[in-house]
């Protein structure tokens, strides 16, 4: 009898690991020229942590969308800003420099839309480390300095705590259910110090993740700032990706979007990946052209099932020198193009 309730335990165990989303570099890392559409909304309680969670945000207010970019380091606006990095988030016009490996996601800088003030971090915040999943967390501390118009006027230094709290079902507007999603949890501590000031803010961060998708699928974010001699004041935001596949029925949440195209790394070195999801049977053509629209190389051209589809792509490997190519990928009505970089 003993030895029945083990392995039904055993089994048990296997089958909650297996449905779990791990994050790692090449899932859900920042890949360069990538695009986060996502759609603003009010902002909820974040609900309970712990396993097998109905996270219920079916009636989020729904307001405006706008495109998060992720850029190359070295061809972004701040690079000459920064002396490190290797990939860059742009929202709303600030840029957040990171520095992407296999093992963690790194904030090493920050520059705002007009490029006035920057933050450029001597010991750096990790924004994730890789692998991670239910149940995993790690805390540090980070620190930098505050520059204005070139010039360092102050210190910039806190802490962070990282924890994945949740896991179990999402719920977003119109109805639409994921199954399988993690919750990530990051409370993160600041302390500005310039002009003879100091201002401590606190950000308390939640992060839904699915196994298919790499971006966020709903963020909510509250933050509180106080400075020396004010009352604390209250900020919050919260945004959701309407174009997020259910990784348990294979159904996309915007039917006008039928394919997720991730293409990484970017530029490359040996070959890059090409990933894409789609959501009904169509024609697929993915092909390969040099800057002259010259086709170099026909990757896939025939009726496919919908579903995930990942490639490989090396100009070394079919003889072609390194340099500029174009990607282009007509599924069905979907049709875009992408530039590949091979040094």
């Amino acid at each position: 009898m003993k030895k029945f309730l083990l392995v039904v335990v055993l089994a048990t165990n296997i089958s909650t690991l297996f449905g779990q989303v791990i994050l790692t570099q090449e899932t859900h890392g920042f890949i360069a020229d990538q695009k986060n559409p996502m759609v603003l909304t009010s902002y909820v309680d974040p609900g309970v942590s712990g396993r097998n969670v109905v996270w219920d945000f079916s009636r989020l207010d729904v307001q405006n969308p706008f495109t998060g970019n992720i850029e190359s380091y070295y061809t972004s606006k701040c690079c000459s800003k920064f002396s490190k990095g290797n990939v860059v988030l742009e929202e709303f016009g600030n840029y957040f420099v990171f520095e992407s490996s296999p093992t963690s996601l790194e904030q090493v800088g920050y520059m705002s839309a007009n490029g006035n003030t920057r933050f450029e971090y001597h010991k750096p915040f990790v924004k994730m480390r890789y692998p991670f999943t239910y149940a995993d967390s790690y805390n540090g501390s980070y620190e930098g300095d505050y520059i204005v118009n070139d010039n360092t006027v102050g210190k910039i230094s806190g802490t962070y705590r990282v924890e994945s709290d949740g896991f179990g079902r999402l719920i977003l507007p119109g109805g639409h259910s994921l199954d399988n999603v993690l919750r990530v949890k990051e409370v993160k501590t600041t302390k500005q110090e310039f002009s003879n000031t100091t201002a401590l803010i606190t950000d308390i961060t939640y992060r839904w993740y699915v196994a298919q998708h790499r971006f966020p699928v709903l963020v909510l974010i509250r933050s509180e700032a106080k400075g020396e001699n004010s009352e604390p004041v209250v900020s919050k935001r919260a945004a959701y990706n309407c174009n997020v596949m259910n990784t348990a029925n294979q159904t996309y949440l915007n039917p006008a979007t039928s394919v997720n195209l991730s293409v990484y790394p970017n530029p490359y070195h040996e070959k890059v990946k090409i990933e894409f999801t789609t959501t009904e049977t169509c024609q697929v053509n993915l092909s390969i052209y040099d800057t002259s629209g010259k086709l170099v190389k026909e990757i896939e051209n025939s009726t496919l099932e919908a579903g995930f589809k990942r490639y490989e792509f090396s100009a070394k490997a079919i003889g072609l020198n390194g340099g500029a190519y174009i990607l282009k990928l007509k599924a069905g009505e979907f049709e875009t193009t992408q530039k590949l970089v091979e040094l």
